[in-house]
């Protein structure tokens, strides 16, 4: 099978293209910044061969549909998006890469009769923990956005219905729950994780913001696998699921990373992203049989020895 990935090299999209590469499926990561070193720096030789690289933007309709037609793609993975804070400080562009990139998406499959579609959601599409009584979301809880970004991906999971309905579509989304590892592009998570992490592992000082929260650490190889997963099932019931898992302190990360790296000069600053929730992730569980596998201690120590493979250093 021939898979297009697009967003492909980012954090999340890499990993799936590696692990497709795995199983010896054509990958073809659309992307509009490609990141061939970190594509490199995952996947062998021998997986690399079956990954094709195109320079593209999701809002450029025509340009995709050359993309999917020129390489005989069969299913795509739709995760190219503007995340919070870039949608926030320019919700016009946001609107176009999110909205209506994802609706290209859309139509490509609709146009070329495609057998998938995985797209990313977001669990922000929910908004705050307030909202529901009895503290847990689920999963097909309202929606109550409080961000450009979040209001983007909550339209999409609106248009997607409507294409499944209008068009008989496969198309499965994933609200991922605090995706994190290295390689992510001008989020939060990746100026989180850069403090953590990034700094420490090669002997810089780290400022870990967020210091009073918690999160529900999904290791990226999980996401990748969920999606992989996702990809390969055929009209599930749900249309939308999300995944993530238990959630952990921030300052149980933090001493942890202190664990690994004996004398780092790692701070924890007071704040928050803000109410958070915990969020009902049976479905996926049920009807795909994805579990999280990676715990949040074995998430991070692969992240640090990641950046320090990449800095010539030895292992922790």
């Amino acid at each position: 099978m021939s898979y297009l990935i697009t967003g492909g090299s980012g954090l999340i999209g890499s990993r799936v293209a590696r692990d497709l590469a795995r199983e010896g499926q054509r990958v073809v990561v659309y992307d509009a910044y490609p990141q061939e070193e970190l594509l490199t720096s995952l996947l062998t030789q021998e997986e690399l061969s079956l990954v094709k690289i195109y320079r593209g933007d999701v809002t450029d309709l025509p340009h995709l549909l050359h993309a999917v037609k020129d390489n005989a793609v069969e299913s795509i993975v739709h995760l190219a998006a503007m995340t919070t804070y870039p949608s926030s400080a320019n919700p016009p562009l946001a609107i176009r890469v999110n909205c209506e990139g994802t609706a290209n998406v859309f139509e490509a499959a609709r146009l070329l009769g495609l057998k998938k579609v995985v797209w990313a959601s977001t669990r922000d599409v929910f908004g705050a923990a307030d909202k529901y009584p009895n503290g847990v979301v689920p999963n097909d809880g309202a929606h109550y956005p409080a961000s450009v970004y979040a209001a983007s991906k909550s339209f999409c999971e609106v248009l997607a219905r409507h294409y499944i309905k209008s068009y008989g579509l496969d198309i499965s989304a994933l609200r991922y729950f605090f995706a994190y590892g290295i390689g992510q592009r001008g989020s939060i998570i990746s100026r989180f994780m850069s403090e953590l992490v990034e700094k420490p592992a090669i002997g810089k000082p780290g400022r870990v913001p967020y210091g009073d929260d918690s999160f529900g650490w999904l290791y990226v190889d999980d996401a990748a696998r969920a999606t992989v997963m996702l990809s390969k099932s055929v009209m599930p019931e749900t249309k939308a699921f999300t995944v993530g898992s238990n959630p952990r302190p921030v300052r149980d990360a933090v001493a942890y990373v202190k664990e690994l790296l004996p004398g780092c000069d790692l701070t924890i600053e007071p704040g928050s992203l803000g109410p958070g929730n915990n969020c009902e992730t049976e479905p996926l569980k049920d009807e795909i049989g994805f579990e999280p596998t990676w715990t949040m201690e074995q998430g991070l120590k692969d992240s640090v020895n990641f950046v320090r493979r990449q800095h010539g250093l030895d292992p922790v």
